[in-house]
């Protein structure tokens, strides 16, 4: 059997219109090791699946796998669990990688042994097109890290660079016993800091080699519905993570005060527009902020303010705090 340098997993759902050109931009890579190519059919019913086993059969470096739909992490996951190589990378399969994408990545990680590298991103419009005016996304620093030392880039600006799944490349061995939680969006904020965690080296590096297409009908860019809460439950997960694993206490204070920021900025879109099924969720993950409130006192990073703003959001009824105009 051929040896593998890289899987690259693509999750694929409904975006016909891109995946060729997102597929062509993945298998015109030179790279100087074999790489292969996983298109995840998740249930697609625009015609995708049908492309998919067309690239399959023109290349030998695709192999195809068709599932009923169960969501991004799902079809992540499938991939994860069918690929060879020494490095996973993923891609969005309305996205599009550079020239130089594989190769600038794999170079990074193999020239400083590391178990990560990342590079900026543009974010280009549904055509394809650059953004006017031109809109990129950068690591904050460029070099070689620890990634436990970049766990608070997460909530800078930039920090869509150091939490998505898709401007990376990673070591097989950091996947060991992780995946994505199946069901739920908001995917990456239940897995980043666990796989920048386990990296001893990650490499950042300031070229743009990743577009990312901005779709209005894009999972991220849609209304909030219920499901957004989701982000909450992930950012609460990545508190709880750094307590039992004795983090620093800026990075605790930083991912509790981002739990609780990113709670109170979806309640106050519900309040401004409630529905029943929206108010039921404030009050289901009210159950989950109550079982944090108790370190809400001692965080540097939140001011009182906010701390008296997230108590209430978590104590008082929320057919009170969001009354449905009838």
């Amino acid at each position: 059997m051929e040896h593998i340098g890289i899987s690259v997993i693509v999750p694929i759902y409904n975006t016909k219109p891109y995946l060729k050109e997102c597929v062509d931009s993945i298998l015109k890579q030179e790279v100087e090791v074999p790489f292969e190519v996983l298109l995840v059919d998740d249930g697609a019913t625009d015609g995708c699946a049908e492309m998919c086993d067309e690239f399959a059969a023109k290349d030998k470096r695709v192999r195809v796998f068709h599932q009923e739909n169960q969501g991004l992490s799902a079809a992540r996951n499938t991939g994860i669990d069918a690929a060879r190589g020494r490095y996973y990378a993923f891609v969005d399969s309305d996205d599009v990688v550079c020239p130089g994408y594989l190769h600038t990545l794999y170079a990074a990680c193999e020239k400083n042994d590391a178990y990560m590298a990342l590079c900026s991103v543009e974010d280009v419009q549904e055509s394809g097109k650059s953004c006017d005016p031109a809109s990129y996304t950068r690591p904050n620093a460029e070099g070689v890290f620890c990634g436990k030392d970049l766990l608070n880039e997460f909530y800078t600006p930039n920090g869509t660079v150091y939490t998505v799944a898709w401007n990376k490349l990673y070591r097989a061995e950091v996947w060991k016993l992780l995946h994505y939680p199946e069901g739920r969006l908001h995917e990456d904020d239940f897995v980043a800091h666990r796989l920048f965690w386990r990296c001893d080296k990650v490499v950042c590096v300031d070229k743009v080699l990743y577009h990312y297409r901005l779709r209005g009908g894009s999972i991220c860019r849609t209304n909030t519905k219920p499901e957004a809460f989701d982000a909450v439950d992930g950012l609460a997960d990545r508190y709880r993570f750094y307590v039992e694993n004795g983090a620093d206490r800026a990075v605790i204070d930083a991912a509790y005060a981002a739990c609780w920021r990113r709670y109170l900025f979806l309640c106050a879109k519900v309040r401004q527009n409630p529905t029943p099924q929206l108010v039921k969720a404030i009050s289901k993950e009210q159950f989950l902020m109550q079982g944090l409130i108790s370190y809400l006192p001692n965080c540097r990073q939140m001011k009182m303010t906010e701390k008296l703003s997230a108590a209430r959001w978590a104590m008082m009824s929320a057919e009170s705090l969001c009354p449905i105009k009838k």
